[in-house]
């Protein structure tokens, strides 16, 4: 990206009466690594791979510190909401406002019974991801059995998209405090970055992002990722699509504020 594309985001954000954030598959941890560098030791307990996928999560977050400090920089003071496909759960631990996110996709924080026989969410047992890590590394041929579910027995799942009965009540709550928000965006300046946004769940954020632009004259979007990066007929007047990593656009726009 060349200066002046920047300088003008810049001015847009600074602009703007508030800022809308869109984050996808390509700020997501968990498509930087295989599903599993251990298979050979869970072939027989495939249940326990997302909870190897947290471990590497864990291992592997600092890598990713830097995308939300940045991100967290250029949303200084700044009225915005994030939307995020990303399950890593990352941005829980960032500078970002709390209040200001959802994620609808769900992430690998919290539990839930795999047969959804209840409401409830639970904490990851203290002890189960350092005994199940431990284990893995000492190639034991028994490992820890899956947290269950105090109401039914069942195991216990992540609280995300991959769960055969996810439960959304998990990001409902601030899924209408998003809503709400969107409210006060009618015919007001917005500016919208979309960061990686690819086609796995367009409805979430893609679409939804380019049916605000179109209808509100006074909002511009900025759609940056690495290859899916192209803009409709309808919005190009206001609409820019930026062929680069997002990582890399984060970097390179928070230095400027």
């Amino acid at each position: 990206m060349i200066t002046t594309e920047i300088g003008y985001i810049v001015s847009k954000m600074n602009e703007a009466e508030l800022v809308l954030v869109g984050l996808g598959e390509e700020l997501d941890l968990i498509g930087q690594f295989p599903v599993c560098e251990r298979s050979s030791y869970l072939e027989k307990n495939e249940n326990l791979l997302p909870f190897v996928r947290k471990i590497m999560i864990e291992e592997k977050k600092s890598q990713f510190f830097e995308v939300y400090d940045n991100l967290a920089r250029c949303l200084k003071e700044k009225n915005y909401f994030i939307v995020s496909l990303c399950q890593d759960g990352l941005i829980k631990n960032s500078r970002l406002n709390q209040e200001r996110i959802v994620e609808p996709c769900g992430n690998y924080e919290r539990l839930q019974c795999g047969k959804a026989c209840s409401d409830d969410l639970y904490e990851i047992p203290e002890t189960f991801l350092s005994t199940l890590k431990k284990e893995l590394s000492c190639k034991e041929d028994v490992l820890p059995e899956v947290p269950k579910c105090p109401h039914c027995g069942n195991d216990l799942v992540f609280n995300n998209l991959n769960a055969e009965n996810y439960l959304e009540e998990g990001y409902l709550d601030q899924w209408a405090v998003y809503k709400k928000w969107l409210q006060g965006t009618v015919n007001k300046k917005v500016c919208i970055l979309e960061l990686g946004v690819g086609m796995k769940y367009p409805t979430v954020i893609r679409w939804p992002f380019e049916k605000i632009t179109f209808f509100n004259q006074k909002a511009e979007l900025f759609r940056v990722h690495s290859r899916l990066y192209q803009m409709t007929e309808e919005i190009k007047e206001r609409g820019f699509g930026i062929c680069q990593s997002p990582q890399v656009f984060l970097k390179e726009l928070s230095n400027e504020f």
